[in-house]
């Protein structure tokens, strides 16, 4: 099933509050891009008809930021992804989501998902074996077979509860900016490998 008149959103309204210092996520950087570029570079597809920014009174100057460049900033409660996405459904039949936490999301990523998508909700999940490290606690969940999977930070929603799960298979989709370990890990890969 395509996707019609899809509205594709950069999560960007949540606290930040794994770091030491008072920080809005979408504007660090990551191999000398901010995530939120990141984000909408990866969400700028012939699919999507229209980008939105969804902030939060957390996140002002990402709000401001995404103004600067020209994008539609839609306003949301900060009350978390779950509660931000429901709160956007009111507006919206269904969204493209992608958290701007994730850095390493390509359009090759996104194409997948939307091709995968079958009219439920869909999340975008990566086996947990691939993820490097000790990935947190929050971000994991099992499907009806037993088989741990982390979240990455990609959906479909829609009003449907119904929620599939489409797993990729790039490692680099665990790499979550929460803290400032995380950011200079992600930041070594993009020098690394030219990301």
């Amino acid at each position: 099933m395509g996707v019609d008149n899809l509205i594709a959103v950069v999560m960007a309204g949540g606290k930040a509050t794994r770091f030491k210092t008072k920080v809005e996520k979408a504007l660090l950087e990551v191999g000398h891009k901010t995530l939120l570029q990141r984000s909408l570079e990866t969400l700028s597809l012939k699919e999507v008809t229209k980008v939105l920014v969804a902030t939060s009174p957390h996140t002002p100057h990402t709000a401001e930021k995404a103004a600067q460049l020209g994008v539609e900033v839609i306003e949301t409660p900060g009350e978390g992804y779950h509660e931000d996405v429901v709160h956007l459904l009111k507006t919206y039949p269904q969204l493209l989501t992608l958290n701007v936490d994730v850095p390493f999301v390509t359009r090759a990523h996104v194409a997948l998902l939307l091709k995968a998508f079958d009219g439920r909700s869909l999340a975008g999940v990566i086996s947990a074996s691939k993820v490097q490290g000790a990935p947190r606690e929050n971000s994991l969940a099992m499907n009806d077979g037993g088989d741990e999977f982390a979240w990455v930070g990609l959906n479909i929603a829609t009003p449907n509860p119904d929620t599939a799960t489409f797993e990729l298979d790039d490692p680099l989709l665990a790499v979550n900016i929460n803290d400032e370990a995380d950011l200079a890990a992600a930041n070594a890969l993009a020098i690394d490998r030219g990301l």
